[in-house]
C-alpha cells in the first residue's frame, strides 16, 4: 500500500506545515526513497530529553516548571491547528541550548496518525498502539481502551501530566520497569483503572537514597520537595490526570495558567 502511505505522509505534511512555532521541530517534506519507504524530513534538534536535561543542570522546580509551561504553549499551538501529538513523552521533548538559555523542542507531531492510515479511535489504538505510539506509561486512559471514544486534545493533557509528574517527583505513576513486565491487556488495565498517587506522597514512599537523589537534582533538601509538592502542585498533576476526561483540564493552556498561577503564588483555579 505504498502509495497510499505516502498520500497520508503527504497530507500529514501540509497539515504539518501550517504550524510555526519556536517550539516545534518543522516537517519540511514528506516522500518516498526509490525503493517505496515513505519518510519525513524535518528540523534537526540537537537536544536532551526534558527530563534528563533537567536533572544533568539540576533544575529547581520552578525552572522546570517554566520549561512545562513552554511545552503546554507548544501543544496547544498544534491543538490550534487541529493536530493531536497523541505520544508526548520525555524523547519526544527536548532541550537544546541556545547561548545560555535552555529551549524546548517538540518533536514528531503525526506521526502516528501518518502512519496508522486509520481514524485513531481507541480501537484503533489497542490493535495498532504497541507498533506506532511508543511508550505506555505516558498514554492516556482512552488510548488504553476500547470505549469507542475518539482521541481528542484532552488525551494530550493527560500525557502533559505525566510529563509534569515525572519532572516534578523523578518517577512517573506507573513504574517503568514493573509495567514491562505485564501482558498488554493488564498494562491497558492498569492504564485505565490505577489511580496516580500524590505526587507529595510518592516522594514520600521512595528509598531514602533515591529520594535524597532526587531532591539533590532538583536543589532542595527531601522534606522541603514534599512540602513544596503538598498542596496547589499535587491538585495540579491530579486534575490533569483525571481518568475522567471531562474532569481533566480542557486545554494544555488551562493546565499552563495554573502553573503560572503557583509560580506566581495566587491560588489555582
Amino acid at each position: 500500500d505504498t502509495k497510499e502511505v505516502i498520500a497520508r505522509f503527504e497530507a500529514e505534511r501540509q497539515a504539518l506545515a501550517f504550524m510555526e512555532h519556536p517550539n516545534i521541530a518543522r516537517v519540511l517534506d514528506a516522500n518516498a526513497t526509490e525503493t517505496g519507504r515513505p519518510y519525513f524530513v524535518m528540523e534537526l534538534v540537537r537536544g536532551t530529553p526534558i527530563t534528563e536535561y533537567c536533572d544533568q543542570v539540576k533544575a529547581t522546580a520552578r525552572e522546570r516548571l517554566e520549561l512545562f509551561k513552554t511545552v503546554c504553549d507548544a501543544v496547544q499551538h498544534a491543538h490550534q491547528k487541529g493536530i493531536i501529538h497523541r505520544d508526548i513523552k520525555p524523547s519526544n521533548v527536548l532541550v537544546t541550548q541556545i547561548g545560555v538559555k535552555p529551549v524546548v523542542k517538540v518533536i514528531d507531531f503525526g506521526l502516528a496518525k501518518a502512519t496508522s492510515g486509520q481514524r485513531l479511535t481507541d480501537k484503533t489504538l489497542y490493535t495498532a498502539f504497541m507498533k506506532l505510539m511508543g511508550t505506555p506509561v505516558y498514554m492516556s486512559p482512552e488510548q488504553a481502551g476500547l470505549s469507542g471514544l475518539d482521541i481528542d486534545t484532552r488525551s494530550d493533557v493527560y500525557s502533559l501530566g505525566i510529563l509534569l509528574y515525572e519532572l516534578l517527583t523523578g518517577t512517573t505513576p506507573l513504574d517503568k520497569t514493573e509495567i514491562r513486565r505485564h501482558a498488554y491487556e493488564e498494562l491497558c488495565r492498569q492504564v485505565r483503572e490505577i489511580e496516580a498517587p500524590r505526587p507529595s506522597a510518592r516522594i514520600s514512599t521512595l528509598q531514602d537514597a533515591e529520594r535524597t537523589t532526587i531532591a539533590q537534582q532538583r536543589q532542595i533538601e527531601p522534606k522541603n520537595l514534599r512540602q513544596l509538592l503538598d498542596g496547589d502542585l499535587d491538585l495540579v498533576v491530579l486534575k490533569a490526570l483525571e481518568k475522567d476526561r471531562d474532569r481533566r483540564y480542557g486545554t494544555p493552556r488551562d493546565l499552563a495558567s495554573d502553573v503560572d498561577r503557583f509560580l506566581n503564588s495566587q491560588p489555582v483555579l
